[in-house]
């Protein structure tokens, strides 16, 4: 059966960085931490405990220098992946993927969720796990295909 789109998109470490920002993103981390801070702020004012109050201005701080190393850290720890080609075909009922490291065939309804960026589709098969999918090469139709998945 022959595929109905086929895109490429290079996995590297921006792309492994936009994918991490649009999770954080929607699992609402960066809004928690924010309401974290405030909280402790105030509880440090008012408790006139000047540690708390200190660390609720550091933690965004220490927050964002932990994101980018972990990010960093998985990427890294990852040779196989690192700045390879991934070759994506669509065809009715599931996806094809191919990359010199491996292959992976998933049927759209194994697919848990679907996240759309200005930059991105990102297909996940498990929380923190999903196919990066540049909007930067693909042919006409993809983008609505892949909206109509799920």
């Amino acid at each position: 059966m022959d595929y109905l789109f086929k895109t490429t998109t290079k996995f590297t470490i921006d792309e492994y960085k936009k994918f991490n920002w649009a999770l954080i993103k929607k699992r609402h981390i960066v809004l928690l931490s924010i309401i974290a801070c405030i909280c402790l702020f105030v509880s440090g004012y008012l408790l006139q405990n000047n540690v708390l109050v200190i660390f609720a201005i550091i933690y965004p701080i220490l927050f964002y220098i932990a994101l980018k190393i972990g990010v960093h850290r998985v990427f890294n720890s990852n040779k196989l992946m690192q700045n390879v080609d991934v070759s994506y075909e669509f065809y009715k009922d599931y996806l094809y993927e191919k990359h010199d490291g491996g292959e992976a065939k998933v049927p759209y309804e194994k697919l848990s969720e679907i996240i759309e960026t200005k930059t991105n589709f990102y297909l996940m098969i498990a929380n923190n796990q999903g196919f990066m999918i540049s909007k930067e090469n693909m042919p006409e139709g993809l983008e609505d295909f892949i909206r109509k998945i799920k």
